[in-house]
């Protein structure tokens, strides 16, 4: 009989996570949303144990110490935050109906930082006003609990390309079927502390567009020798660039 692993064994457990608006030592009331799935829809009770997190990246243990009207949660130190993490923003075209959904949420539980919507050229889907920002932010936050990941993923509006490759100062790859564009692995030497991720529509970019791109000095990089849907393209980018930074976030 195979013994099993330290955590897991009977004593591992994982902790409900709670979403605030800022991780702080002392007491802390929770907000009426997450007061009422914590005590009425997952039933815990005072004295356990439950660690919060917030959308900057700060985490901490705590203690519920009251579950009445208001739940009340004790923090007495907070976990320290890494520093060589690489900051990764994916800026794309919005794919149709409810694979934009899927998109925000597995680029929220792969730990982007940041997903900016773009209104390239060739763009079908322009969300605009508050009411897809608000959904796509909600999703994002949900995703990061259920990940476990530090920070909740940023939700920008509607940006046109200009503004956003500016935004990148020059520390980004737009994806490219092009027969000139750079591997993935190639073009990893160039990750630094933050990195801009350009994924554009199902039509593709627009030459306009790609001499914008390459006027900015961002570099052209192909993911497969297929033609990807913008939300695989998005996901499948920031799993590899994320994966490889933890060998790159290391280096002196």
């Amino acid at each position: 009989m195979l013994a099993l692993p330290p955590h897991c064994g009977n004593n591992f457990r994982v902790l409900r996570r709670i979403h605030v608006p800022a991780v702080r030592v002392g007491e802390i009331v929770l907000d009426p949303a997450e007061a009422h799935h914590i005590r009425d829809v997952l039933r815990v009770t005072s004295g356990a144990e439950v660690e919060l997190f917030d959308d900057g990246g700060a985490v901490a243990r705590g203690v519920i110490t009251t579950t009445g009207d208001t739940v009340v949660v004790r923090v007495e130190t907070i976990d320290s935050l890494a520093s060589n993490q690489l900051k990764l923003t994916v800026a794309a075209a919005v794919p149709k109906g409810d694979r934009a959904d899927w998109m925000v949420e597995k680029l929220s539980e792969l730990g982007v930082d940041e997903f900016v919507p773009l209104a390239s050229e060739r763009s079908v889907v322009l969300p605009r006003g508050t009411s897809k920002h608000e959904r796509w932010q909600r999703i994002a936050m949900e995703a990061a609990k259920q990940s476990r990941r530090r920070g909740v993923m940023r939700i920008g509006t509607l940006t046109e390309l200009l503004p956003a490759i500016e935004c990148a100062d020059s520390n980004g790859w737009y994806f490219s079927t092009a027969a000139g564009a750079n591997s993935i692995a190639s073009a990893s030497s160039s990750i630094r502390e933050k990195l801009h991720l350009f994924i554009g529509p199902e039509g593709g970019w627009t030459p306009g567009e790609i001499a914008l791109f390459d006027s900015k000095n961002l570099t052209p990089v192909a993911l497969t020798a297929t033609i990807l849907r913008v939300e695989t393209a998005a996901i499948a980018a920031a799993a590899i660039v994320l994966a490889m930074s933890r060998d790159v976030g290391t280096k002196s």
